[in-house]
């Protein structure tokens, strides 16, 4: 692991403080990824990879529908890339910082559903790099440490009683940066993208 990072529940924190205020939530989720390496080089391909992840989530309404979203996502991000005879697999983990604006529709019965749209800072956490055929490759590290995404989604929550609700949410993710560092590997174009944009599927618990 490259990269320590600590203290990222200490904002989730002033939760705490809320007591019986309902406009700040914190919550739970997990989710599963379809990633995938987006590139612009003409002799390049790239694929796909079923992922994982997991996070908390904090919320605060400022309205009655609208809600300032954020909290902290661990995830696996990656894909393929066929280049010139090879094959190059990438997954790499990264902790995300999401910043959010969730607005939703009035509530029908039980149910709400809602849009949301905002950014993510990510920090690459380890990776992994496969060959076919093997091949050995002296660098340490071949994709980014930093990375920053665009986010598009539409959910449904349910409210269980309490103020407690389950949410599903499925989102676009669309990464803003280069992922591979291309100046590292003498097979890429440093005038290319190389991305790991994904689709998600979250399910998680709001208390």
């Amino acid at each position: 692991m490259r990269l320590s990072i600590t203290g990222l529940f200490v904002f989730l924190m002033v939760g705490l403080s809320s007591g019986q205020d309902r406009k700040f939530q914190l919550g739970v989720t997990g989710s599963s990824q379809i990633s995938y390496l987006n590139t612009n080089q003409t002799n390049a391909s790239g694929g796909s990879a079923l992922t994982f992840g997991f996070g908390a989530l904090a919320e605060y309404n400022f309205t009655e529908r609208y809600s300032f979203t954020s909290g902290f996502e661990f995830v696996r991000r990656g894909g393929s890339l066929i280049l010139n005879d090879t094959t190059a697999r990438y997954r790499a983990n990264f902790i995300q910082i999401p910043i959010q604006i969730k607005m939703r529709t009035r509530q029908f019965g039980y149910n709400s559903y809602f849009a949301e749209m905002g950014f993510a800072l990510g920090f690459e956490t380890g990776e992994e790099v496969s060959w076919e055929p093997t091949r050995v490759f002296e660098n340490s590290s071949l994709i980014s440490l930093f990375d920053a995404t665009f986010r598009i989604g539409l959910g449904w929550e349910y409210d269980l009683g309490g103020g407690t609700k389950a949410l599903a949410r499925l989102q676009y993710h669309r990464a803003l940066t280069n992922n591979l560092l291309s100046d590292e590997d003498p097979r890429l174009d440093e005038q290319s993208l190389y991305r790991f944009d994904y689709v998600s599927v979250t399910i998680g618990l709001l208390f």
